[in-house]
């Protein structure tokens, strides 16, 4: 399980929007997400200022291109980052 801290309500639409161009919808605050071999949850919360994602797994076909955990959560973490 991975949490960003310091997500606001701009952040986390900021990071809806760069992911929807990516085709991968976050619908409502929390949710499950499973695009091209790569699944998770994610749950923003906003009182609190964090999202969280768990049971993240990469196969296939992403795992094929080389991606894996920590790529998948250092490419969220960069964009998060952006959107701060």
């Amino acid at each position: 399980m991975k949490k960003f801290d310091n997500i606001n309500d701009a952040a986390f639409a900021c990071l809806k929007t760069k992911l929807s161009g990516q085709g991968i919808n976050l619908e409502g605050n929390s949710g499950y997400l499973s695009k091209n071999g790569i699944s998770l949850d994610y749950a923003y919360d906003p009182a609190a200022g964090t999202l969280t994602i768990s049971n993240l797994e990469v196969g296939f076909p992403a795992s094929m291109i080389g991606m894996n955990n920590e790529k998948v959560l250092g490419i969220l973490d960069k964009a998060i980052g952006e959107c701060r």
